[in-house]
């Protein structure tokens, strides 16, 4: 049987341009089992390539919280949260000079694989379309993962 390969950098790219916004990342652990070594694979809209040199371990960063938790994390307003206070702890805000996000878990089987992060550098705030966009984009998939856990979720 043959192996299905996925393009995430066209989905990255393809996604940056229906939100209009200026950063898509997708971060993924280089063990899944284990979920270490977690790094931005696959970006659309980086200013720099310093994306490439983070390494994050489960429960750190932005993508090794929502990967550790399953759960998604919004800010609106970073300079007003405590990421502010805190900013060496998130280094692709602090790269790529994000004013806020939204980082959803993507799920394989039934386990977060990925983190799909999305954010603006400008003080542009995200309003209930980008969010619902998201999620009806992912509903209709992304590569391998889901928006949520197939297998234990009820609905």
């Amino acid at each position: 049987m043959e192996a299905i390969h996925y393009n995430y950098q066209d989905e990255v790219n393809q996604l940056k341009d229906k939100l209009n916004v200026d950063f898509v990342g997708l971060a993924m652990p280089s063990d899944l089992i284990l979920q270490t070594d977690i790094h931005w694979t696959f970006v659309s809209g980086a200013t720099n390539e310093r994306y490439k040199k983070i390494e994050l371990q489960k429960g750190k960063g932005i993508a090794g919280f929502v990967l550790k938790s399953g759960r998604s994390w919004i800010e609106l307003d970073i300079s007003t949260s405590s990421i502010a206070t805190h900013i060496f702890d998130f280094p692709i805000v602090r790269f790529e000079k994000l004013t806020n996000f939204m980082a959803i878990p993507l799920w394989k089987y039934n386990k977060v694989a990925a983190v799909l992060l999305v954010g603006n550098r400008e003080q542009r705030p995200f309003n209930l379309e980008v969010y619902e966009t998201i999620n009806g984009e992912l509903d209709k998939g992304f590569g391998a993962f889901y928006r949520k856990d197939v297998i234990n979720s009820v609905t």
